[in-house]
């Protein structure tokens, strides 16, 4: 894949914005899985270090669970499992 097709393919990538903190300027993807990067016509590792190599990194977060505790249970709902995203910054996602 060329530089323009992995740019277009992580800018479709779904927004991730609200999970995680970063500098202004600065874009939160979710990254797909190794089965969803396949179907594209590439793979993980060949779309992170396109996002390294355009000053991103790749981090992984616990996304809050969207689970509340009901009325009268004291009980924490488990945490939602770890989940990748790239942060980049958002001129690299425009050529």
């Amino acid at each position: 894949m060329t530089d323009d097709d992995l740019r277009a393919l992580v800018g479709g990538l779904p927004d991730a914005e609200v999970l995680l903190r970063v500098p202004r300027g600065y874009a939160v993807k979710a990254r797909p899985t190794a089965q969803g990067a396949q179907a594209t016509g590439t793979d993980l590792e060949s779309l992170d270090a396109w996002v390294i190599a355009q000053r991103g990194q790749v981090r992984t977060a616990r996304v809050p669970s969207s689970m509340g505790s009901r009325p009268g249970h004291r009980a924490q709902p488990p945490p939602a499992a770890p989940q990748r995203f790239y942060v980049l910054p958002e001129d690299a996602l425009t050529a």
